[in-house]
């Protein structure tokens, strides 16, 4: 049972956990927009390339000339939809990858049978070469090369001179199972080494205690805010009252378990992508394009969700409009903290929130 289930992790996962290769589904979709515009770009100045040479050729290769512009052709739109389609339906990525697959399998399969007297070559190095161009499910990949396999073999079969097509035959289904195999193992190399790369970003990237983006991730992106706005950018500063107090009084856990509290209730409202704790109990939150009005509304809900628990958090924002010119983040950023600052003393003067009662 143990070995039917590594076998349906490689087949189906790539040798991970189903939950994991989940979550590299965006990761995945990323690698292959990215690796589609290479491929497609590279194979569209090929075919064109074979395309012009055609034209100056009296020989094999002049007979070819529509194919190679239908090649050319077919792989310009791949790499016009990799730039301007995918990137707002990322999930298209693994379907264009495989129309781009199978068009360089049927220029493989239509070369090879010009060459009606010799072996079939060029269908052969596609079929070993495109399986490991991107990142896909290796029993995906598998039935792709099986079904090329089984096309060619008929094709060959019916149409070649016999001792020349079971010559082909027997070539295609070795270096197809070859094929299959390598598809197999370099695609498990490739899944977790991409899972390995994920594990580090996140690890770079997060805040481990709490699952905030962390103060390095802040650093690091608090500059693109300024150009991601159309209309508004807040930016909501929030410092954690009485976690010393907390830490001293129940312990560091219970402090922790305020903390991860806090930052669940942000992330509800701000989102995870938006939400760093930059400080021990000092978190920034930034809202593109959102009215103030509604920022005040949902740090109100934030307050009465954490004060059922008894914590309580000092929250400062800062707006900037369009229409009051250049954007300063350090500025912005500075003037929520203040706000925050005058949040915090106007708790503090409460005469049950006083740290001289504690």
């Amino acid at each position: 049972m143990k070995y039917f289930h590594k076998l349906y992790k490689m087949f189906f996962f790539a040798g991970v956990e189903k939950e994991e290769y989940d979550k590299l589904l965006p990761n995945i979709h990323k690698e292959n927009q990215l690796l589609l515009r290479v491929f497609s770009g590279l194979a569209a100045i090929m075919f064109f390339m074979l395309f012009l040479v055609s034209l100056r050729s009296s020989d094999f290769i002049t007979r070819n000339n529509r194919t190679y512009l239908a090649c050319a052709a077919g792989m310009l739109i791949i790499l016009v939809c990799a730039f301007f389609i995918i990137p707002k339906h990322p999930v298209l990525v693994t379907f264009f990858i495989y129309v781009f697959e199978i068009l360089l399998h049927i220029f493989g399969i239509y070369i090879s049978m010009l060459h009606m007297e010799k072996p079939a070559v060029s269908a052969i190095v596609f079929l070993l070469v495109t399986p490991l161009l991107f990142y896909d499910r290796p029993i995906r990949l598998s039935a792709l090369l099986a079904a090329v396999i089984a096309v060619f073999c008929w094709i060959v079969g019916h149409y070649k001179d016999p001792s020349v097509a079971e010559t082909d035959i027997w070539n295609m289904i070795t270096f197809g199972i070859v094929a299959i195999i390598t598809t197999i193992f370099i695609m498990t190399i490739k899944i977790r080494a991409l899972s390995q790369s994920s594990q580090i970003e996140y690890m770079s990237q997060t805040d481990l205690l709490t699952g905030a983006k962390n103060r390095n991730h802040y650093e690091n992106r608090i500059d693109s805010y300024a150009e991601a706005y159309t209309s508004n950018l807040v930016c909501v500063y929030a410092d954690v009252n009485g976690l010393h107090e907390m830490n001293n009084k129940k312990g560091h856990l219970a402090g922790d378990r305020m903390l991860c509290e806090v930052t669940k209730a942000m992330q509800q409202c701000f989102g995870p992508d938006h939400t760093y704790r930059i400080g021990g109990d000092e978190f920034i939150a930034f809202q593109i394009d959102v009215r103030p009005e509604k920022i005040a509304s949902e740090i109100d809900q934030i307050l009465q969700s954490l004060k059922k628990q008894n914590y309580h958090v000092s929250f400062g924002t800062a707006v900037h409009e369009k229409n009051q010119g250049t954007l300063n983040m350090q500025d912005l950023v500075k003037e929520a903290e203040n706000n925050m600052f005058a949040a915090k003393r106007n708790f503090y003067r409460q005469a049950q929130n006083d740290r001289r009662n504690r």
